[in-house]
C-alpha cells in the first residue's frame, strides 16, 4: 500500500485535502508496527519500506497534514491524558533515531553499504528529525516538559551516531573509485563524497542552531543543559577528537544535588523534578516527563505497584513545583555570588 501511495505522492498533493490527514492517520498507526532494521533499511531481511515511508512522511509534513496530529498530541501531553497521536509521534521519532544508529553501526562493523550510500541514509534521518521535531510547527509540541525527553533523547542518539562515522567517511574520501550506480559503472569521486559529507554536517548543524536560537525551543534547551550534561560532554569530546567544528554546544547547568531536599527528587530517576506529579497508589512523586514516558507505553503501569496508570491515578503538585523553582532560583543566586567573589579576588 505504501508503494502505491508513493507513486502519486508529490509535494502539494495533499494541501487543502482530507485525504492527506487520512493517510497521515494510517501512516502513524502503521509506524506502531514497524521495525527499524527489518523495514526501514535497504537490503533488510523483510519488506523494505524505507523510501516509501520517508517520502510520504516528508510530503505529509510539508503539506501540513500532520498539524492535526501535532495539535492533538500537544493537548494530550498538556492534560496528561496520552492518546494515540502522542504515542505515534513518539514512536516515529524513536524509529528515526534507531534507524540512524543501525546505519552507522553497520557501516562501522560490516560495511553493508559504501560511504556515499550511508551518508544518504543518514541525511534522511537528519532531515526527518528536523521536520518532525525541530521546525516551526513541531517544536512546540515537543517543548512541553513531558514530551521534551522524547525529542532530546533522539537528538543525542542521532548526533552521537553521526559523529561516530564521520572519521570513517573522511578516510573514504582518500580512497575514491567506489561505485554508486546499480551497474557499477560510475565512480564516486572524492569531491562527491566530501560534498555529501559536508551536507550531512550542515544538516546536523542546522538542528543544533535551531535548538540554541529559537524562542520556541527554550524549554528543550533548559532541559538539555540541566539533564544531559554527561551526553553533551561526550558529544563535544567526539567532535573535538575528530576535528569537527559542527556547532557550539550549550554548557551543562546541572543542579547541585548535594544540597537538594529529597522531596524535590523524582522517585524513579532521582533527579530534581521540574513539574512534580503524585502517583496515588504508591504515594511516590515523579516528574511529569517520567510520567509521560510511562504513559507512552502500550500498557502504562505504575513502576512501584504495577497497577495500571490512568488519568485518575495521579495529580500535579503545583505547590511543590513552586518550591522547586524557588530552590533553583536560590541556588542560581548563590552560584552567581560565589562567581563574583572569585572574580574580585
Amino acid at each position: 500500500m505504501l508503494g502505491i501511495i508513493q507513486l502519486w505522492c508529490k509535494k502539494g498533493q495533499f494541501k487543502n485535502s482530507n485525504i492527506g490527514e487520512t493517510i497521515a492517520f494510517g501512516l502513524m498507526k502503521l509506524s506502531e508496527y514497524l521495525d527499524a532494521e527489518e523495514h526501514l533499511l535497504p537490503h533488510g531481511t523483510g519488506l523494505n519500506l524505507d523510501s516509501a515511508w520517508f517520502k510520504i512522511m516528508y510530503v505529509l509534513y510539508t503539506d501540513g497534514c500532520l498539524l492535526v496530529t501535532y495539535h492533538k498530541a500537544a493537548l494530550q501531553i498538556k492534560s496528561l491524558r496520552v492518546g494515540n497521536e502522542a504515542r505515534w509521534l513518539a514512536r516515529v521519532v524513536e524509529l528515526v533515531a534507531t534507524r540512524n544508529n543501525l546505519v552507522t553501526m553497520k557501516l562501522l562493523e560490516c560495511r553493508c553499504w559504501d560511504s556515499y550510500q550511508a551518508v544518504q541514509l543518514i541525511m534522511k534521518s537528519l532531515y526527518l528529525l528536523k521536520v518532525l521535531v525541530f521546525s516551526l510547527h513541531s517544536v512546540e509540541t515537543f517543548s512541553s516538559f513531558g514530551f521534551a525527553r522524547v525529542a532530546l533523547t533522539a537528538l543525542i542518539q542521532v548526533t552521537s551516531s553521526t559523529l561516530a562515522v564521520i572519521p570513517t567517511i573522511r578516510a573514504e574520501c582518500a580512497r575514491p573509485n567506489k561505485a554508486i550506480t546499480e551497474e557499477n559503472e560510475a565512480e564516486l569521486s572524492e569531491e562527491i563524497l566530501r560534498e555529501a559529507l559536508d551536507d550531512k554536517i550542515r544538516a546536523l548543524t542546522f538542528i543544533w542552531n535551531y535548538l540554541m536560537t529559537s524562542p520556541k525551543s527554550k524549554t528543550l534547551l533548559t532541559i538539555l543543559k540541566r539533564d544531559y550534561g554527561e551526553e553533551l560532554n561526550r558529544i563535544n569530546s567526539s567532535a573535538t577528537k575528530a576535528d569537527i567544528q559542527i556547532f557550539l554546544l550549550p554548557q551543562a547547568e546541572e543542579d547541585d544535588m548535594a544540597n537538594c531536599p529529597d522531596r524535590l527528587l523524582d522517585g524513579v530517576t532521582m533527579s530534581v523534578m521540574e513539574s512534580p506529579v503524585l502517583l496515588h497508589k504508591s504515594q511516590v512523586t515523579v516528574d511529569e516527563s517520567t510520567l509521560v514516558y510511562l504513559l507512552l507505553q502500550k500498557s502504562p503501569q505504575c513502576p512501584f505497584t504495577r497497577t495500571p496508570l490512568h488519568h485518575d491515578s495521579f495529580c500535579r503538585l503545583p505547590d511543590l513545583q513552586q518550591e522547586i523553582h524557588a530552590w533553583r532560583k536560590e541556588g542560581s543566586c548563590s552560584h552567581h555570588e560565589q562567581f563574583e567573589d572569585v572574580s574580585l579576588t
